[in-house]
């Protein structure tokens, strides 16, 4: 069974609260699929996780962000 919600002026629904600590986030891709709005949840990524998960090699100068994303672009090139 569904819950009834309303959408404000500024277009934003509020979910409630029983179902935003059963689903533990913030963060929700959204689609329109026929005639229903569909929000899927999505769990945050630690950006420390993602530490050493890309070898760049010819970047000595990690502080040179330019010189970082063309490094970065040209291995995913690869």
């Amino acid at each position: 069974m569904g819950l009834l919600a309303r959408m404000d002026k500024q277009g934003r629904i509020l979910i409630p609260a029983g179902i935003r600590r059963k689903l533990k986030t913030r963060l929700f891709i959204v689609e329109a699929e026929e005639d229903r709005i569909v929000l899927r949840p999505v769990e945050p990524v630690s950006l420390t996780s993602l530490f050493d998960s890309i070898v760049v090699d010819d970047v000595e100068d990690f502080t040179d962000t330019h010189e970082l994303r063309r490094a970065l672009a040209r291995e995913g090139q690869r």
